[in-house]
């Protein structure tokens, strides 16, 4: 496993330097705020710096960090219902708008997946959905898809 996580990591590293140095050709910032060079140089980054962190820990000796505990049955259904669920949000983009399809789809990562009360479930997705909001099309005026509600 150590091999196949050292390959993985070289190879997203690669991806990593990729993508930073088609984002450098891009603009960082516009006229009208942050430009379309802004996500992929982070995005590059972020991608980067986390394959290097596999390749260190798996060459620095501590695969603990990085132990898969195994598969189970459970886990793989869990994993296909997050996946459902995106797509079931991804599907009611267009007729709910970003905001309530994003709180919907939270409101279920939280309630089914991570197995929390529904009080909480509603109160991260709200916050959430609000904060994405916010950030997004209030602050940087990026405009997201409107449900039938105006938001």
């Amino acid at each position: 496993m150590t091999k196949g996580d050292v390959w993985a990591g070289l190879t997203l590293a690669g991806l990593g330097i990729f993508i930073i140095q088609q984002a450098l050709v891009l603009d960082y910032f516009s006229e009208y705020g942050l430009g379309p060079g802004f996500l992929p140089l982070w995005l590059g980054i972020v991608i980067f710096t986390l394959s290097l962190t596999l390749i260190g820990i798996r060459l620095l000796g501590r695969p603990e960090a990085l132990e898969n505990k195994g598969g189970t049955s459970a886990g793989t259904g869990r994993a296909l219902a997050t996946w459902g669920g995106l797509m079931v949000a991804i599907a009611l983009l267009s007729a709910l708008g970003f905001v309530v399809s994003f709180a919907l789809l939270t409101f279920l990562l939280v309630l089914v997946m991570e197995r929390r009360s529904p009080l909480t479930s509603t109160a991260v997705a709200v916050g959430g959905a609000l904060g994405f909001y916010l950030v997004f099309s209030a602050i940087l005026g990026v405009p997201l898809p409107q449900g039938p509600w105006g938001f």
